[in-house]
């Protein structure tokens, strides 16, 4: 894993400068609002040995690192924020979500929950690697429902309002993980 004290870039790719500009609703800014509440949760939850941390860096971004273990039938690590009290309010013109991190090259899983139900929604996205930022974007209508990794027999997501939001990395491998994340918004 590289150096879990650097700072990553601020010099953002265009693809970053785009997002910003567009008619995105901001839902999480870390630069802006912190930690806030977002939390760890691990698998070992259900008894795994998997560990991980969040922390802000000198930059005010989310620094997500760890290590994925399937040890005791374990295998993720995630971050996440409930906020059932204060749901984000999704714009109905809203289409898809927006996340602008700097990746490691391995696949991360963003979930979320609707005031409508246990289950929640989730999309598996690849990280380019490397020093550059990059905006993923995530269709709502690619979003399938899921209910502890689960397939559950619901439309997918539809653009409800959120109540609860994670970023998970689960490959079903034992591997570490490195990610910073600057946002996240609809467009």
């Amino acid at each position: 894993m590289p150096n879990s004290n650097k700072n990553p870039k601020t010099d953002h790719t265009t693809n970053d400068r785009i997002a910003t500009q567009s008619n995105s609703q901001m839902l999480y800014n870390f630069s802006d609002q912190g930690k806030g509440k977002w939390r760890i949760q691990n698998d070992v939850v259900m008894g795994g040995r998997s560990e991980s941390q969040l922390k802000m860096t000198e930059d005010s971004l989310a620094h997500f690192s760890g290590r994925v273990s399937l040890e005791n039938d374990g295998g993720f690590c995630s971050i996440h924020q409930t906020v059932e009290k204060e749901p984000f309010i999704i714009s109905k013109d809203s289409k898809s979500f927006l996340i602008t991190l700097q990746g490691d090259g391995k696949d991360y899983n963003f979930r979320i929950r609707t005031p409508n139900g246990r289950h929640s929604y989730a999309y598996t996205f690849p990280t380019k690697g490397g020093e550059n930022w990059e905006t993923v974007t995530i269709p709502f209508n690619l979003m399938e429902a899921t209910y502890r990794g689960e397939e559950v027999d619901v439309p997918n997501y539809a653009g409800e309002n959120v109540v609860e939001m994670q970023l998970l990395i689960g490959n079903k491998k034992a591997e570490t993980f490195e990610i910073f994340v600057k946002s996240i918004a609809v467009d």
